[in-house]
C-alpha cells in the first residue's frame, strides 16, 4: 500500500510555506544584476542624501547676494568672501594630480637611468 503525506507535513524541518519562502530567498541572492541593481541604488541614496558642503553654501551664497551688487567694489568684495572656498576642492584635484604626474615623470627617468 502507497503511503501519501500531506500538504502540512515537514521536509528538512519546513512547512510547505516556509520552504518556500526558504527557496525564494535562494533565487533571489543567485540574481547577480538585482544585487548589483540594489548597490547601485544604495550608493546614490548615500552620495546625494549627504549634507550640504562649505562649497555648496558658498555657492548658494553667492548667487543669492549677487543681485544686491551694484559697483565693482561691491563685485570684488563679494567674489573674495566666496570664491576661494568654492574653488578650493579644484585646487586640491589639480595640485594631486600634479604630485601623481610628477611622481611619475620621476619613477620613468630613475627606470630610464637604470637602463643605462
Amino acid at each position: 500500500m502507497a503511503t501519501t503525506t500531506s500538504s502540512t507535513t515537514t521536509t528538512d524541518g519546513y512547512t510547505a510555506s516556509e520552504w518556500t519562502q526558504q527557496t525564494m530567498l535562494s533565487d533571489l541572492m543567485q540574481q547577480k544584476g538585482l544585487l548589483i541593481g540594489l548597490g547601485v541604488l544604495i550608493a546614490a541614496i548615500l552620495l546625494f542624501s549627504r549634507r550640504s558642503a562649505p562649497e555648496e553654501k558658498a555657492a548658494r551664497r553667492l548667487v543669492r547676494d549677487w543681485r544686491e551688487v551694484d559697483d565693482l567694489d561691491d563685485a570684488r568684495d563679494l567674489l573674495g568672501e566666496n570664491v576661494p572656498t568654492i574653488v578650493r576642492p579644484v585646487l586640491l584635484i589639480a595640485l594631486d594630480e600634479l604630485e601623481r604626474q610628477v611622481h611619475h615623470a620621476f619613477r620613468a627617468l630613475e627606470k630610464e637611468i637604470q637602463r643605462l
